[in-house]
């Protein structure tokens, strides 16, 4: 099927293009698709959003301020669309959606302004690409026409699918789920169509639930690789450090968990030098060939729990994974650290590498126990005891490194202990899915490589940026101070130990650092959870100087990262490695061929010394070409659905495991307080779910935002923030991740409040 983002895309070049040519760009053979295409053309044309410059030739009319970007609704039926150039959303009335369904990639005009806090508003003209071609289902039978009908699970897209299958008519059961294939979209007053590919029961086990998950976020098994080979990589040229015994730090068990970077140490100078090797993705494939695309089209490697939905094709995947006792190709980076942690010199270089052993666990945890006078080596210990000084520097370098990072905020994560997300339990190295990482865990192989991971990353982005070339970044949305204020509010009420400032202010860094101390630091790290805002994917092109000073002093300031060390892991770190690869292979290092002055152009301030085009004209050209905000735009996109993937993964197995306890009395802590209710987690699940306040039935209960608890009018018993509370589980809901609670009328809840609070009716003024 051809789209409107298709046909635009082929018409995204200088002085537009002929029908016939885009066509065959197209590859429209047949009639009736040539035909259908004429109809698109002539639509647009109305709509202005192309324009004839000739009898046959059609180019991208940019002079009418049509905006491109994704459709992003709620389920409370507010509708925007966030702009692909990154501005300021642009708020949809229903009316003006014009069929658009959420997710969908759609050009929109602006309709009114923005004024004040009030964001513009604008009307959809055009879908450029359709969101979701299947979606979940449930389906009904019409009594009166014995037609089925379809309404999807996500209730963003409130639409009615009719279904055409004259096999389906038949009455639709509660225990299974529809896989629906979307045949035609809504046009005008009529309904989309579609028919039933597959029933999903809705309990089919462990394997049942993940294809719920992956048909609900739109996430494809099926997506086959193109019959192209990866590139063979010339060992002439590369820095051979096969003599080198680098280490392997892996905490994943699965047969097909990705492959990870290696990596080196040794004391230097009073400090230590550092070598990371990252797996070489870049140089087997061509930057915008087929093998890319599919990569792109992926986006990323997706863990299923106790598994992996594998993101390289398995030819890419066998030829960059690191194998020990062979000579493996890589990418190098040295880094000099002094003895505070401070990096002082670097160097990257294409290169061969021979991985000597793996560094698990349980080697980990046997080093940690055993005392540092002892000198026999513990049994768990023998296979890697010519080893040890290296770990033991590597060990004492992350700590280093670690302290001195004040930039990313860190966090415990509460992940239930079940077989079933076995994979999730462990550091994902330099993946941030909530705007924050994981605690630093000295026992973790991979919490350590990921501090040396996010430094390799920060590096590189000085060094593209000295060398002004485009790279992908990741930006963290600052926190809203007003929200720290009612963060600093809630954790006094709950601790009244914690210590502020005199004035009563505090930044996020020392808000984390009150809590460590605390009893309640596990609901305070859940709170602030809350209001830490995402991380995005940006896109650095050196436009202007003052673009590239004004960075320049955000990387300096904030250490920003620059994705490269993973590329077994998602399409942003293969992108900056193929600039990097193509500084370090095709980069001019000299002035001109007959000098004799030879710049190393991996090492650290190189750029200094440069004054030509370290790139040629057409490798400039080629990743420009493929450099571009449509594509940030898309691997955001990518993101966002595999963390809610991720999070629908621990919410699903929480509900099962809650199912298991319907009726029963446990014992919970209140996480939140709503006007509407409280929030109570499982303690031996970390499953939360909702206290309704309808279900209070002894009170009217209010709600002091302030205090963060609700009190009764009459009986004044409160509910608050880390309150010890008995409840019963009274439903569980495995499609919305919802569990209802009621709360176990046998406890004074009275004598569990933590703090003397006042609570007389003008405590709110």
């Amino acid at each position: 099927m051809t789209t409107v983002f298709q046909i635009l895309e082929s018409l995204d070049r200088e002085g537009g293009l002929e029908v016939s040519k885009l066509e065959k760009s197209l590859k429209l053979t047949k009639k009736l698709d040539r035909d259908k295409l004429h109809i698109a053309i002539k639509a647009l044309s109305k709509l202005g959003i192309v324009q004839f410059i000739s009898d046959d030739k059609l180019i991208f009319n940019s002079d009418i301020g049509l905006i491109k970007g994704r459709v992003r609704c709620s389920s409370k039926g507010y509708c925007f669309v966030v702009r692909e150039d990154q501005g300021e959303d642009i708020y949809i009335r229903e009316a003006n959606l014009n069929n658009a369904w959420h997710g969908d990639s759609v050009i929109v005009s602006i309709t009114k302004q923005g004024v004040k806090r009030r964001a513009p508003e604008g009307s959809i003209q055009c879908i450029l690409n359709r969101y979701n071609d299947t979606l979940l289902a449930k389906i009904e039978l019409d009594k009166s026409t014995g037609d089925l009908r379809a309404f999807p699970l996500d209730d963003r897209i409130p639409v009615i699918i009719e279904l055409e299958n004259e096999k389906d008519k038949r009455e639709p059961s509660k225990d299974y789920i529809y896989e629906i294939n979307i045949i035609k979209y809504p046009i005008a007053q009529f309904n989309a169509k579609g028919s039933i590919i597959r029933e999903l029961p809705i309990n089919a086990g462990v394997e049942g639930d993940i294809e719920l998950l992956l048909s609900k976020n739109n996430i494809s098994r099926k997506i086959s690789p193109p019959k192209v080979a990866p590139k063979k990589i010339p060992i002439k040229g590369r820095e051979d450090l096969t003599t080198q015994p680098s280490l392997l730090f892996e905490s994943w068990e699965s047969e097909n968990a990705p492959s990870l970077p290696a990596i080196f140490a040794q004391p230097n100078e009073g400090g230590n030098r550092i070598w990371i090797h990252s797996p070489t993705v870049s140089e087997r494939i061509n930057l915008g060939g087929k093998l890319d695309q599919f990569l792109k089209d992926k986006g990323e490697i997706i863990c299923l729990g106790n598994n992996w939905l594998d993101f390289l094709n398995e030819s890419l995947k066998s030829a960059s994974k690191f194998k020990l006792n062979e000579v493996n190709e890589a990418i190098s980076l040295m880094v000099d650290i002094n003895s505070d942690g401070h990096v002082i010199d670097w160097k990257f270089s294409t290169s061969i590498i021979k991985p000597i052993n793996i560094i698990t666990t349980k080697h980990l945890k046997t080093i940690v126990n055993r005392k540092a006078t002892s000198k026999s080596i513990p049994i768990a210990l023998k296979n890697i005891k010519d080893n040890l000084e290296v770990i033991y520097t590597i060990l004492h370098t992350s700590k280093k490194i670690n302290s001195n990072n004040q930039s990313s905020i860190k966090l415990d994560e509460t992940i239930p202990h079940l077989e079933r997300l076995n994979e999730l339990h462990k550091a994902f190295p330099g993946r941030d899915f909530h705007g924050w990482s994981r605690t630093f865990n000295c026992i973790d192989p991979q919490s350590i490589i990921d501090v040396y991971i996010r430094l390799s990353n920060n590096i590189l982005a000085k060094h593209l940026l000295g060398y002004k070339l485009p790279f992908i970044y990741k930006e963290h949305e600052e926190i809203d101070s007003s929200a720290i204020n009612e963060l600093t509010k809630s954790a006094l009420a709950l601790d009244n130990n914690i210590n502020v400032n005199i004035d009563g202010s505090v930044t996020t860094s020392e808000l984390i650092k009150s809590f460590e101390p605390s009893s309640e630091k596990k609901i305070l790290h859940k709170l602030l959870k809350h209001i830490i805002p995402g991380i995005h994917l940006k896109l650095y092109k050196p436009n202007s100087y003052a673009e590239t000073s004004a960075l320049d002093t955000e990387i300096t300031s904030i250490n920003i990262e620059s994705p490269w060390c993973c590329p077994t892991l998602n399409y942003w770190n293969i992108f900056n490695q193929f600039i990097l690869t193509a500084l370090l292979n095709d980069g001019k290092n000299k002035a001109s061929s007959r000098s004799k002055e030879i710049i190393e152009l991996g090492k650290k301030d190189s750029w200094k010394d440069l004054n030509w085009d370290v790139l040629s004209s057409k490798i400039n050209e080629n990743i420009n070409k493929y450099s571009n905000l449509r594509l940030i735009h898309n691997l955001n996109e990518t993101r966002k659905k595999s963390k809610t993937f991720r999070n629908n993964l621990i919410s699903i197995a929480q509900g099962r495991e809650a199912q298991g306890i319907v009726g029963k009395e446990v014992e919970a802590t209140i996480t939140g307080v709503q006007s509407y209710g409280f929030f109570a987690e499982i303690d031996d699940l970390t499953a939360e779910g909702l206290v309704h306040v309808s279900t209070l039935g002894d009170d009217w209960y209010e709600y002091r935002s302030r205090q963060n608890l609700l009190i009764g009018r009459k009986s004044k018993k409160t509910y608050q923030l880390g309150q010890k509370v008995n409840i019963r589980v009274l439903k569980v809901d495995i499609l919305k991740n919802q569990i209802d609670l009621e709360l176990v009328k046998d406890i004074d809840n009275e004598s569990n409040n933590k703090n003397d609070i006042s609570i007389d009716s003008d405590s709110e003024n």
